[in-house]
């Protein structure tokens, strides 16, 4: 896959963590084509959380992707309104950016609820999925299980070690005062520090 294309990685990535830097490397290196690291604003799925502001996010994720060769952070949904979804996201990046090709990466379990979020239909259509496997959420299986709901879907494994980092679980982990484990980058984790601090 090279040439004119990008891997678009969104996320809340509240934090940002090595899990996000371990998929977006190894699908760069995969794919053969630039990943575009787009933190959301608002999530549409996560209105009932609060998190970080997006002003802090943003300037964690572009600390985890310093230095790191075909890794962008893009803040594309700073242009959309708010809550913004996955489908509005890809439709601005085919409209502003139609010399690229777009394929979209995700966690198996995003693709096991793929058939249910807002313009699915179109996302399938539209886009191919890089999908890494999640524990719980076997690839083959998770797939045949997406295509009954969406027959058109166009599925790549992202071949990784199964990594089940997840932001919450750094969270709970930073209010109980607990070590983050070296899972955020020390650059990362003063940051994440500073905005957890200034907000609280």
């Amino acid at each position: 896959m090279s040439g004119q294309t990008v891997v678009l990685f969104g996320g809340t990535f509240d934090p940002p963590h090595l899990g996000h830097l371990l998929m977006a490397t190894l699908a760069h290196e995969q794919c053969d084509a630039p990943v575009w690291l787009s933190p959301a604003p608002l999530p549409p799925h996560k209105l009932e959380l609060s998190p970080l502001p997006f002003s802090w996010r943003l300037e964690m994720l572009r600390e985890l992707v310093k230095g790191q060769s075909g890794l962008e952070v893009q803040a594309l949904e700073l242009q959309l309104p708010r809550p913004s979804y996955t489908v509005d996201t890809l439709r601005y990046c085919r409209e502003n950016f139609p010399q690229y090709r777009f394929l979209f990466l995700m966690g198996a379990d995003s693709l096991h609820t793929l058939p249910s979020w807002k313009g699915s239909e179109e996302m399938a259509e539209q886009t191919e999925f890089v999908v890494a496997a999640r524990s719980g959420y076997p690839f083959e299986q998770t797939v045949r299980q997406c295509r009954k709901a969406l027959p058109q879907v166009r599925v790549k494994l992202l071949e990784m070690p199964l990594v089940d980092i997840s932001s919450s679980w750094i969270r709970g982990r930073l209010s109980r005062g607990q070590s983050l484990c070296g899972l955020v980058p020390p650059a990362v984790e003063k940051l994440l520090r500073q905005a957890v601090q200034a907000n609280s």
